[in-house]
């Protein structure tokens, strides 16, 4: 019996209890526009491909810069733990993609083509429920509630009522550390192989040349 196993033997006796996301925390999705308008701040906007391509944001991953007004800044800001959702798309896989912010991120808003999520419950762990996303259960859930024909999304009230396993606090840190053990791990082996692969281009385009056959015996006469 590994560590998780013991720990859900111990704490969680009855099976791990389930909530939807309305409980656990503020889904919003009135982001700013991308747009220059004169007599506004100009700020960073945390946009789709932002969300998409990385696990974690933080300040230095925003460059797209906008313009927006104060009260914009205010309602649109990004805090230490909000989680960030691509809600719709025009491929259905691309939904439901999330990140954390791991820091209070001034001067950046978030886009309305994603959604913030802030959660209110301390014990939710956000990497854990980060990590959540990626899951069979939740794609599944997600998929099986998307609509459309040429783009694809989830209703609000369908966002809202996703569930999600909540173990208690100490198991979700534990899975948590686990899963990013194997995310650093896998990360590493696909350096690995990217290395391998210039490599064997190299010596494959070098080899296969009509200037290193020739200097070495072989090629065209």
């Amino acid at each position: 019996m590994n560590k998780i196993e013991k720990l859900l033997n111990e704490l969680c006796p009855n099976g791990v209890e389930f909530k939807n996301l309305w409980e656990i925390g503020e889904l919003s999705n009135t982001g700013v526009d991308k747009k220059i308008r004169e007599n506004q701040k100009e700020v960073f906007l945390l946009n789709f491909l932002d969300v998409m391509n990385n696990h974690y944001i933080n300040k230095n991953i925003p460059s797209m810069k906008v313009t927006a007004s104060e009260a914009e800044i205010q309602k649109c800001n990004i805090l230490k733990n909000d989680l960030f959702i691509t809600p719709s798309s025009e491929n259905i896989n691309e939904i439901g993609f999330a990140s954390v912010a791991i820091e209070d991120m001034p001067n950046v808003c978030y886009s309305y083509h994603i959604m913030r999520f802030r959660i209110f419950n301390r014990q939710i762990n956000p990497y854990f429920l980060r990590y959540c996303f990626d899951s069979e259960n939740l794609r599944k859930q997600i998929l099986k509630n998307a609509q459309g024909i040429t783009r694809f999304g989830l209703t609000q009230p369908k966002w809202k009522n996703l569930q999600i396993p909540i173990p208690p606090l100490e198991i979700q840190e534990e899975i948590v550390k686990i899963l990013d053990t194997f995310t650093e791990l896998e990360a590493e082996l696909e350096a690995e192989l990217e290395a391998r692969r210039r490599q064997y281009e190299y010596y494959r385009n070098k080899l296969l040349s009509f200037e290193y056959l020739k200097t070495n015996g072989g090629g065209m006469s």
